[in-house]
């Protein structure tokens, strides 16, 4: 399990502008329809080159009470290790995994708990075999907003609470003696 550390390491874009820094981050839409992002960079991620990813899931913590449709689409940045996220380096900017997961949902969110997001594995595992990643290097997942303007859910960012920051949680193997 990895947790986000840095307020800078978990931010929103919309229309080119960053968000980073306040106690909330979206997760969909954040107004526009086609350029919303959020940019989740876990760093020190100690996967060891080319394991075999079992199963892999985004967590994050609801800050309110919330039921409104959200759709997004989840990719890795396709990057041996990943950058930190700049008004030059955003997350629409990013080049981005060939592997996709999307995710829809119109589930009821109650404050104060936690939730996993769909399995990644495939983004994990299309990263960890790239010729040049090692353990302890920096991955960014990516969601790009898929449904209506402001469809979006609030979980808690670093900024507004460390201990509930998202976390990658990430079950490997790895083969051989």
């Amino acid at each position: 399990t990895v947790q986000i550390v840095s307020g800078a390491d978990d931010i929103n874009e919309a229309n080119t502008t960053l968000t980073a820094g306040g106690a909330t981050l979206w997760l969909g839409n954040g107004g526009t329809t086609t350029t919303s992002f959020t940019g989740l960079r876990f760093n020190n991620v100690t996967l060891p080159p080319r394991a075999t990813i079992t199963s892999a899931r985004l967590e994050v913590y609801s800050t309110q009470n919330q039921w409104i449709s959200v759709s997004f689409q989840m990719a890795a940045d396709a990057a041996d290790s990943s950058l930190p996220f700049t008004t030059a380096n955003r997350p629409g900017l990013r080049t981005l995994t060939i592997a996709r997961v999307n995710h829809s949902s119109n589930a009821s969110w109650a404050a104060n708990t936690w939730y996993s997001l769909d399995d990644i594995r495939a983004l994990i595992q299309e990263v960890v075999n790239r010729a040049n990643w090692q353990s302890g290097n920096s991955l960014s997942i990516i969601l790009k907003g898929a449904g209506g303007a402001w469809g979006r859910k609030f979980v808690s960012s670093f900024d507004g609470s460390p201990a509930n920051a998202p976390k990658l949680v990430i079950t490997y193997t790895t083969g051989g003696a």
